[in-house]
């Protein structure tokens, strides 16, 4: 790794150490201080949630939300979760799917699922445990995402949404943008 890399990857790691010391988050592992997102909220009985991570797949018109969650109470096979998505235009709630299925893990490790996020905008993202019975089980905010293409207006809608919405939310989207589009001219 040439040294301007390797001295912004340790510059990155120390900004998001601190930034989970600054909200009170405490992180165990450094899978999980490495997050943009930081959430410390209980998902049902058996996980909490941890934080959230988005990924642009390769097509650049979707993108992959992985929701991290501590496992409190080990279950084999796991339940399936569940994710709305609200529009920032206050329009109906769409499902965001599942990619793969909801793996089982130890008491104390992290679960990864992801979802697949295909319209572009800024949206309230809600999820929550589907129960035995196929209910939808209580929802747990996961708070407002923007994603999008930053040469289409739609990108730039959602940035400025997210701006005045939540601040934070906000640079994370940035980042994530400057990330997948490094010569992209951004707000």
């Amino acid at each position: 790794m040439r040294a301007p890399a390797a001295a912004t990857l340790l510059a990155c790691a120390c900004l998001s150490a601190l930034a989970g010391i600054a909200t009170g988050c405490r992180h165990d592992s450094p899978e999980l201080a490495s997050l943009p997102v930081h959430i410390d909220k209980p998902l049902g009985a058996d996980l909490q949630l941890a934080g959230l991570r988005i990924t642009t797949r390769p097509d650049r018109r979707s993108w992959i939300v992985t929701v991290y969650s501590k496992v409190l109470n080990a279950r084999n096979p796991r339940p399936p979760l569940w994710v709305h998505a609200y529009p920032q235009d206050a329009g109906p709630y769409f499902i965001v799917d599942p990619v793969g299925t909801f793996r089982p893990a130890s008491v104390g490790g992290v679960v990864q699922d992801e979802f697949l996020l295909t319209k572009a905008g800024a949206f309230n993202v809600y999820i929550g445990v589907t129960g035995a019975d196929g209910a939808l089980g209580p929802a747990v905010g996961l708070g407002w995402v923007g994603v999008g293409d930053p040469d289409t207006p739609e990108y730039h809608v959602a940035y400025r949404f997210l701006q005045e919405a939540d601040d934070k939310r906000a640079a994370a989207m940035l980042e994530q943008t400057q990330h997948v589009y490094p010569t992209a001219r951004l707000p």
